[in-house]
């Protein structure tokens, strides 16, 4: 099964906990938001969103469990 990553990325704050949690996925910009590495913009939500595998599920789900102002979401495709 595919999981989509969606990332609202207005609400970052650049607090980089998933940056250190995956870095091959995410990485704080020098405007001090964090960015998803391949992902593309939806324009009708607004948010960027990016296609994973399940072998990545549980990391990127440990990833928004991080997010202190929960602007990360895994959603089945």
């Amino acid at each position: 099964m595919a999981y989509i990553i969606e990332y609202k990325q207005e609400d970052c704050i650049g607090a980089g906990e998933c940056e250190a949690l995956s870095k091959d996925f995410w990485k704080l910009n020098n405007k001090g938001k964090a960015e998803l590495k391949g992902a593309v913009r939806n324009p009708s939500t607004g948010k960027y969103e990016l296609l994973i595998s399940d072998e990545e599920y549980e990391r990127q789900q440990q990833v928004a469990g991080s997010c202190p102002v929960g602007c990360i979401c895994i959603k089945k495709k």
